[in-house]
C-alpha cells in the first residue's frame, strides 16, 4: 500500500491553482514546483486575501489546492490584465482586442451585480 505522503502528484508547473495557504489565507496563483514526498506544492501567489502574500511563492498542502478551471479563469480579471500584459509585449494587437473586450465584460458583469 503507497503512503499517503508518497503519491504522484495531480499538479504540474506553471499550472493555474486556488485554495488555502497553512495559515488558511485563501490563494490563487500557478504552481512554482511540487514536492511529492512530502505532498506539498510551492505557488507563486497572484491573489491573496492577505496583501502581503501577493507576488510571493507559499508552500502548502497539495490537499488543500485545486487547479483552477479555465472558466474560472476567463472570468477572472487579474488573470486576464496578465494576459493583456503579455499580449502588449508580443505586440498581439488582434489578442490584445479580443482581452480587452473579454475585460470589459467581466467588469460590466460585475457592475451589474453591485448596482442597487
Amino acid at each position: 500500500m503507497m503512503n499517503q505522503l508518497h503519491q504522484r502528484s495531480q499538479f504540474t508547473k506553471g499550472e493555474w491553482v486556488k485554495g488555502k495557504s497553512v495559515h488558511d489565507e485563501l490563494v490563487k496563483g500557478f504552481v512554482d514546483s511540487v514536492n511529492d514526498y512530502l505532498g506539498t506544492i510551492k505557488i507563486y501567489v497572484h491573489e491573496c486575501d492577505n496583501p502581503e502574500t501577493v507576488g510571493k511563492v507559499i508552500e502548502t498542502f497539495q490537499n488543500r489546492i485545486s487547479v483552477l478551471e479555465e472558466q474560472d479563469l476567463e472570468k477572472d480579471e487579474t488573470y486576464i490584465l496578465n494576459l493583456i500584459d503579455l499580449a502588449l509585449i508580443t505586440k498581439d494587437k488582434e489578442w490584445f482586442l479580443e482581452l480587452s473586450a473579454q475585460l470589459n465584460e467581466i467588469r460590466s458583469g460585475s457592475e451589474e451585480a453591485i448596482a442597487c
